[in-house]
């Protein structure tokens, strides 16, 4: 899907490059050619105002006299007969025959190609301003080589240029078609992913539940007290499974840049004391030597979320802290900042998986999370709770050493 989108991208980029070349080329050139050939008309110009004022004896004296080209005066008969050619080296001799009075009258014609060669034609009616001979029309003649080179060298590179244009735009395309499609390719690819562990995790509780309350149907007799078990498994999927379902609710809203907050001024270390608390029981049910160190700080957030990643960094210190070891937690102010540290003597993270621990779902030991009831969503709650407030958080830990994750939000 992605190649074909790719492609597609390319493709119209390319064309749309081509189109804006095209215009560009051809505005370019006939601007190019408006210049070329403007002081060549207004030549012709001069001189067919000058025929019209003054003696062509004199005119054709100065035209002699002249070092650059020549304006070649061409005398037609009412018969369009040739009478004379002035100067005679104002044309090409060979050229001379191919050329026809019939013209538009007091107008430059465009380039007139006679045997390879160009010229800017401009005729006038003889309304007296030769009276010694049967004068018709006089047609003025430049010969206009070298700016027709001109046009044609820039016609030829302006197609070269627009050719290796296109080559460089599909390559440059292909590349920043395949630069842009990353992020892309790497967001479709977490969305599957997602989107399969999502099910996955919803299908094993509707799987355990399904099982109890068949074996439910198939004892009928039986009493409260006798399926107690599996009526007790069936309540504690269906929490793990709300829970779950909070949590892909809380994620998704996060996505959509709901607004979730509701920041108000509360002492932060009063809310983290408060977790604490909780945790301390059971902390010392599973024989964890648990520590702390907050400093009263007041802070502006919202205190529901705050205590929510309070929560999970301590419920993941303690999933995966071994009995005898120790977790300590430490809220203190670190510049304008407050820091809130948690630490666990525990069994670590490998080096290869700590760049994903944030990342939904990720479980380094997926069988051994299960089992602890987690989801693998509890560390991307938390960055997202982070982020919300304007923070950051970092974790640092070493296989069978321990854990630590840094919270730095701005007071």
């Amino acid at each position: 899907m992605f190649k074909k989108t790719r492609i597609r991208l390319v493709l119209f980029n390319t064309m749309v490059l081509m189109v804006i070349l095209s215009i560009f080329s051809v505005v370019l050139y006939f601007y190019m050619q408006h210049l070329i050939f403007l002081n060549p008309d207004n030549r012709l110009s001069e001189m067919s105002e000058q025929v019209k004022k003054r003696n062509l004896h004199e005119i054709q004296e100065n035209n002699e006299r002249e070092t650059e080209r020549r304006v070649a005066f061409l005398l037609w008969s009412s018969d369009k007969k040739l009478i004379k050619i002035t100067p005679k080296k104002g044309l090409y001799t060979n050229d001379i025959d191919d050329f026809k009075p019939a013209l538009s009258e007091g107008k430059i014609q465009t380039s007139q190609e006679v045997n390879g060669h160009a010229y800017r034609v401009m005729n006038v009616k003889n309304e007296g301003y030769i009276k010694d001979q049967d004068v018709s029309t006089i047609q003025l003649v430049l010969n206009v080589d070298p700016e027709t080179q001109t046009l044609e060298h820039l016609a030829f590179l302006l197609i070269i240029s627009a050719f290796i244009g296109l080559l460089l735009s599909l390559v440059a395309g292909l590349f920043l078609a395949n630069r842009a499609l990353v992020p892309i390719q790497k967001s479709w690819n977490k969305q599957v992913e997602f989107i399969a562990d999502a099910s996955h995790e919803l299908r094993t509780p509707l799987s355990v539940m399904q099982t109890h309350l068949e074996l439910l149907f198939r004892r009928p007799n039986h009493t409260i007290e006798q399926e107690s078990e599996n009526i007790y498994q069936s309540l504690n999927e269906v929490k793990r499974m709300t829970k779950l379902v909070g949590n892909l609710l809380t994620l998704a809203r996060s996505d959509s840049s709901a607004q979730l907050l509701n920041k108000t001024v509360f002492n932060m270390g009063e809310l983290v004391d408060k977790v604490a608390n909780q945790f301390e029981p059971i902390f010392e049910l599973k024989e964890l030597h648990f520590t702390r160190e907050i400093e009263s700080l007041m802070c502006g957030g919202d205190q529901e979320r705050l205590h929510q990643l309070c929560m999970i960094l301590l419920d993941n210190a303690f999933k995966y802290t071994p009995p005898g070891e120790s977790i300590h937690i430490s809220l203190k102010k670190h510049h304008h900042s407050m820091m809130l540290i948690v630490k666990d003597t525990g069994i670590g993270i490998e080096a290869k998986d700590l760049p994903y621990v944030f990342d939904r779902f990720y479980r380094s030991d997926k069988n051994r999370a299960r089992a602890e009831g987690g989801s693998g969503l509890g560390l991307a709650i938390a960055k997202w709770i982070v982020q919300a407030h304007n923070g950051e958080i970092k974790v640092f830990s070493q296989k069978n050493v321990g854990t630590e994750f840094y919270v730095k939000i701005p007071l």
